[in-house]
């Protein structure tokens, strides 16, 4: 299914939607120190409550989304100007779909707090 599609399926069954920005970091010498400083600006999650509401994602910054109830999601949108587009990330070297909850981080000292186990939805 289309990544567009499945988003608005989700506003239409009434779920509230997470948009967490992605925050890259390079190879640079200060490149966590930059990166933390780029999270702390685009501040905390989007929630949104409809496909109109991403209108109001910063421009320009790519995010993960998916229903405020799930842990994790390959899906990613970016805004330009008024246009979103849906599309999925993948690893540069091995080619491998990349998911909200895929460890990018640990390599460069940060580690994510363990999730705790919950139920899967199948939304």
């Amino acid at each position: 299914m289309e990544l567009q599609v499945q988003v608005l399926l989700w506003f239409e069954a009434g779920h509230d939607v997470l948009w967490i920005p992605i925050v890259e970091v390079g190879d640079e010498p200060d490149a966590i120190v930059r990166a933390q400083a780029e999270a702390d600006a685009l501040g905390k999650p989007h929630l949104l409550q409809s496909i109109e509401e991403f209108a109001r994602i910063p421009d320009g910054v790519r995010g993960w989304v998916f229903p405020a109830h799930l842990d994790d999601t390959y899906a990613v949108a970016l805004r330009i100007g008024s246009e979103v587009t849906f599309g999925t990330l993948r690893h540069p070297v091995t080619g491998e779909a990349i998911s909200f909850r895929t460890d990018t981080e640990s390599a460069v000292g940060f580690a994510p707090p363990p999730l705790a186990a919950q139920p899967q939805s199948t939304v």
